[in-house]
């Protein structure tokens, strides 16, 4: 995973500055060059998601969950050539919300020019593959705004938002947790965690930053590895890879969803006391912080990479669909009675390089919304900026 972040935040920082130039690996020879159109969403093509929770149905699996086929539908459509990463995705206000990484448009000089750190989009509930951008045709844009400082001192040059997946609490009102990325000359790397408040506009979501950060960098950078919300609790667990040295670790934190922008409001997951603490992790355990080890962390040594926890409704029970915390995993499945485990040892349940050639892949990111039975789930990843589907059907 050091790895796959530094192609991610790193080797863009010299070239993202505005209209500048950057080549994508794999991009020119997978993607044909096309006319950007204005991108109207309709409706009839963006509503009607409903996001899996407990409670909402019984379905037929029985356990351990075992896949029947797989399914590999190709690469993401934005109706227009873009590059991307990440791609996330949650539901808010019936519409499945698409959240990306590095953004990338046709230079037209046959490279690529930086567009934003973070860009969204709608999901089509008639086509698994079609993803709609801004409907003012401006395409995408960044997503989890820069504040005015960082504008004054290097904006989009500068820094990154890194955010996960949207989740719903109320109607209409969802949060999403972002890293904050300091990739200028001097820069620092991920500088700290935050949370921002989600909103419908009029051409998708609107996210707005609650604060700077709340959390700093030598804590886990919650958020990282997703967030799932449980309505039979109200509260919000989100999970993050821990700094250098504990990076292939994962750690765990809970609030409830209404304080979530309240850092005061979170518990941090003990997992060697199985246990919760309201007492902050840290690499040096100041300010009365619990000093961070490998035993606090819930899933260790790179078992799980970015990717969100859902509930299933095939198999009653809490899952994750992700790969391990390298460039090179397959998707592998998890399941859990609780949000804090105990999960599962990670069962590999499809390949994310079924054609025999393939990159870097990661952001092995689950899209339950697609299926809410649960009787399948549709499944992206990245490999050089391509995001890639698959449809895993289960028995």
């Amino acid at each position: 995973m050091d790895e796959i972040r530094r192609r991610r935040f790193v080797a863009l920082a010299a070239g993202a500055a505005a209209g500048a130039v950057v080549s994508p690996l794999g991009l020119a020879a997978a993607a044909p060059n096309r006319t950007r159109p204005r991108l109207d969403v309709s409706p009839a093509d963006t509503g009607g998601f409903v996001y899996p929770a407990p409670g909402q149905t019984t379905g037929p699996g029985v356990l351990p969950a075992k896949p029947a086929s797989a399914e590999y539908l190709g690469r993401q459509d934005y109706g227009t050539e873009v590059a991307r990463d990440l791609g996330f995705s949650g539901v808010l206000n019936g519409q499945s919300v698409w959240t990306f990484g590095d953004t990338l448009l046709p230079d037209g000089n046959g490279g690529y020019a930086f567009r934003a750190s973070d860009s969204v989009g709608l999901g089509d509930s008639s086509n698994p593959l079609r993803i709609y951008d801004r409907a003012d045709s401006s395409g995408p844009t960044e997503w989890i705004p820069l504040n005015d400082a960082e504008n004054a001192n290097g904006g989009l040059g500068r820094y990154g938002m890194g955010g996960t997946n949207v989740i719903e609490y109320a109607p209409g009102q969802g949060l999403v947790w972002y890293l904050k990325n300091d990739r200028g000359t001097n820069g620092q790397g991920i500088v700290g965690a935050g949370v921002a408040t989600v909103g419908i506009g009029p051409f998708g979501p609107i996210a707005t930053r609650a604060s700077d950060t709340m959390w700093g960098p030598t804590e886990p950078w919650w958020g990282d590895n997703g967030v799932t919300y449980n309505p039979l609790d109200g509260k919000v667990y989100v999970y993050g890879h821990g700094p250098a040295p504990f990076s292939n670790n994962v750690y765990l934190a809970r609030a409830t969803a209404a304080n979530a922008t309240d850092v005061s409001a979170y518990e941090y997951w003990d997992q060697s006391a199985k246990a919760w603490t309201t007492r902050r992790f840290s690499l040096s355990g100041a300010l009365g912080t619990v000093v961070l080890t490998d035993e606090l962390a819930i899933f260790a040594n790179g078992e799980i990479g970015q990717s969100n926890a859902f509930w299933s409704n095939h198999y009653n029970t809490w899952m994750y669909v992700a790969g391990a915390n390298v460039g090179y995993s397959d998707i592998m499945v998890s399941t859990a009675p609780n949000l804090e485990g105990p999960w599962t040892t990670p069962v590999t349940i499809a390949s994310t390089c079924p054609g025999g050639s393939c990159g870097l892949r990661y952001a092995i990111a689950p899209h339950p919304e697609y299926d809410p039975s649960g009787a399948t789930i549709l499944v992206t990843w990245t490999d050089s900026n391509v995001i890639y589907t698959v449809r895993v059907h289960w028995r």
